[in-house]
């Protein structure tokens, strides 16, 4: 478990930032929203809404549910989610049943998924 909350809500937007980056040649401090089908950008503001209601497993469940490795979009989109998620304060989300530890271990699980949990060891 990591101890410095901070460090662990930087390292998740570092991550994802980078990745985006790398991937999709986007910059998500500029780009508040992914560039992606009408349908994915409807699912991505129904997780992060459920994200805003206290719904975080049930949010991520969906997302992992929907895994898709054909699709670089929907990669974007998880990468997102985790970057939102990750944004929280612990005190949010340990009042949602869930933690900072969380939000990297399912961000890595993405990574792996899609096929870049090499570049994952780059960043720890």
């Amino acid at each position: 478990m990591i101890e410095d909350k901070d460090y662990v809500m930087r390292l998740v937007h570092e991550i994802v930032r980078t990745l985006i980056r790398l991937l999709f040649q986007k910059d998500i401090e500029k780009d508040a929203e992914p560039e992606v089908s009408l349908e994915l950008l409807a699912f991505y503001k129904k997780l992060t809404a459920m994200i805003e209601d206290g719904k975080i497993n049930e949010a991520e469940n969906l997302l992992v549910d929907g895994l898709d490795a054909d699709s670089p979009a929907y990669f974007e989109v998880a990468l997102l989610f985790y970057e939102k998620l990750g944004s929280k304060p612990e005190e949010f989300l340990e009042a949602r049943q869930y933690t900072q530890d969380e939000v990297l271990d399912g961000l890595k699980y993405v990574v792996d998924y899609y096929g870049y949990g090499e570049l994952w060891d780059t960043f720890r």
